[in-house]
């Protein structure tokens, strides 16, 4: 297991203990007080690591946080979507109940965010969707298939539908 250790100019992210790659997975503390801005400060980082490193998944550890505004967290879940267009899969680690439960009262949209218990649990998920996704990609190019031609097929049947 090979980890690195990335730390921003003027210290580490949110207050955190900065940000570090395990096997091509760059993890993100988010702790302290962590606001808007705080969030918007954190996607410049993150995007900035993942687009000029190889890194091919982000776990994003918001475990010590025990409130999350709807505006916030939207701010995180663009950032993940962001992520995805980069290449990179985004696993969300250790939401409190009490903020998981304010997100579905705030009837905030959580289509396309994965979450996970553990540090560990996001580890063994980011690798599982790793290796499933690099057999689906072998097996599209060896049946001469597109990302876009899956994307096709599907927005077909759901015509059909």
């Amino acid at each position: 297991m090979e980890l690195k250790t990335m730390k921003r100019e003027g210290g580490p992210v949110s207050g955190g203990a900065g940000m570090h790659v395990i096997d091509d997975c760059l993890i993100v503390p988010v702790e302290g007080d962590f606001d808007d801005s705080a969030a918007m400060q954190l996607r410049e980082e993150v995007l900035e690591r993942t687009k000029g490193s190889s890194v091919r998944g982000v776990l994003i550890d918001v475990s010590t946080l025990r409130v999350l505004d709807s505006f916030t967290f939207s701010i995180l879940a663009d950032t993940a979507r962001m992520i995805s267009l980069l290449g990179a899969k985004t696993i969300f680690v250790g939401f409190q109940g009490g903020v998981a439960s304010a997100l579905i009262d705030l009837e905030v949209d959580l289509s396309g965010i994965s979450g996970v218990l553990t540090m560990e649990d996001g580890l063994e998920e980011f690798r599982s969707r790793v290796v499933q996704g690099n057999r689906r990609d072998r097996s599209a190019e060896d049946s001469g298939e597109t990302f876009f031609d899956d994307e096709v097929d599907r927005d077909a049947e759901n015509e059909r539908e």
